[in-house]
């Protein structure tokens, strides 16, 4: 009975081997299964679904998702919409929880993001060498070479300038002057105070009687100049409209008694200016105007018949000079 019941050893190391190999097998098969992936998504309608999601974690895994054995993941994200889109994502990779809360612009931006917290716990190193590469962005010249870069004039500008006036028919001859002057400037107007002195000590007014004499008359004035600019960039131009106040200073000469006379000079008037450009900063200011006097004042000498000079009704001026805008 011992010998039939016996098997010989050649026949149960077979066995043995065969068992083994078996169970190998088995083990390598089991190893190279999946890990499970778990989503649970939920966003109001027009979000992208479930599958778009999936799809989107494919794409950024390389076009396959394969959780590694043992490393099972669960992912619950809850979509909500208020004053902003917001996320929220409760996470499980292999019985470790997680949890985000994230707030964007739209529904497909928390989709994506979703998409790539799931696939950076799947595999980080796939999802790092399927990114999409930035795009390119195109070389610009540096703003200073660039007109539509270049940065546009202020809506309102100073002014600060020096002038030389010319003045015809308000004192008995033509009468120089050198002055300054302050202003504001927009697009489409500007507004100026200026200042002149008359340069010139020996305008003549011959007097009737006494045979030779004559008076010496000097002007100061300040002037306040409202204009439209009709012109675009660079050249500016337009209508003014003037108001002038000042003093007129006057001395006879080849008279025994000459006592000094000053009296009051207002006039009002229009003209006209342009401003002519040279860089960003500096302007040359052109005006010509003509005023009317509010008062004809006459000179006459002290006891002496005839009159020395009257002030004309329309006298003319014209400036020009530099200005500094800022």
């Amino acid at each position: 009975m011992d010998r039939v019941n016996r098997r010989p050893p050649s026949i149960l190391f077979a066995s043995a081997v065969l068992t083994l190999a078996m169970l190998g097998s088995a083990r390598l098969v089991h190893a190279d299964e999946p890990g499970a992936l778990t989503i649970s998504w939920q966003a109001p309608a027009g979000c992208p679904s479930r599958d778009d999601l999936r799809a989107e974690i494919a794409r950024l895994l390389g076009g396959d998702i394969r959780v590694p054995q043992g490393g099972d993941i669960k992912a619950r994200a809850q979509v909500s919409h208020g004053q902003t889109w917001s996320l929220a994502v409760e996470t499980e990779l292999a019985g470790r929880p997680g949890q985000r809360s994230i707030e964007a612009a739209s529904c497909q931006d928390l989709a994506d993001a979703t998409a790539l917290i799931i696939a950076l716990m799947i595999d980080p190193n796939a999802v790092a060498a399927h990114a999409t590469p930035p795009k390119p962005v195109p070389a610009t010249p540096p703003a200073e070479t660039d007109p539509a870069l270049q940065r546009k004039p202020r809506a309102m500008q100073y002014l600060l300038g020096i002038h030389t006036v010319g003045s015809y028919r308000t004192l008995p001859s033509f009468d120089v002057g050198l002055g300054g002057g302050v202003g504001l400037a927009g697009r489409r107007w500007r507004v100026e105070l200026r200042g002149t002195y008359g340069l010139r000590r020996d305008q003549k007014a011959m007097a009737a009687t006494p045979a030779g004499a004559y008076g010496q008359f000097n002007l100061t004035a300040a002037a306040l100049a409202a204009c439209f600019n009709l012109g675009r960039e660079g050249l500016a131009f337009g209508a003014c409209a003037d108001a002038e106040l000042g003093v007129v200073s006057a001395q006879g000469v080849g008279v025994s008694e000459s006592l000094p006379a000053q009296t009051l000079w207002s006039a009002l008037g229009a003209g006209a200016y342009a401003a002519i450009p040279l860089g960003p900063h500096f302007r040359i200011p052109l005006h010509v105007d003509v005023l009317a006097p509010l008062r004809r004042t006459e000179f006459v000498f002290k006891n002496e018949p005839g009159r020395v000079f009257q002030t004309p009704a329309v006298g003319v001026r014209i400036s020009l000079g530099v200005e500094l805008h800022f």
